[in-house]
């Protein structure tokens, strides 16, 4: 493999990461702001809750939506991902290091 490929593999990789980190980060915004709508848009339910178990209840039932699964499901993508993109740039951190351990012997260092 020559240096330019590498570093452009390397590159990709980062760019992928990048991609990958802003998925996840997006996935982790919509979410939290549906999580946000539902118990603004159910306060009073809420309030009226004889406890704090009714309630804990109540907004498990309420957050249990095809829009809160499907939201999940987003961010739950989007991590894993970020996992593999973070796996692809350690892999590639690992191969310039052995190019460069063998580079280094080469050369007699």
């Amino acid at each position: 493999m020559t240096k330019d490929a590498l570093v452009e593999e390397i590159n990709e990789a980062y760019r992928r990461l990048s991609d990958a980190t802003e998925a996840l980060a997006s996935a982790d915004r919509s979410l939290s702001e549906y999580v946000r709508r539902v118990r603004l848009d159910n306060a009073e339910a809420i309030l009226e809750a004889k406890n704090e178990r009714t309630a804990s209840l109540y907004l498990d039932g309420l957050l249990d939506t095809g829009e809160h699964r499907r939201l999940e499901e987003v961010r739950a993508r989007a991590e894993l991902d970020h996992q593999h993109a973070r796996r692809e740039v350690d892999r590639l951190r690992l191969i310039v290091e052995l190019l460069g351990a063998i580079e280094g012997s080469r050369r007699g260092e």
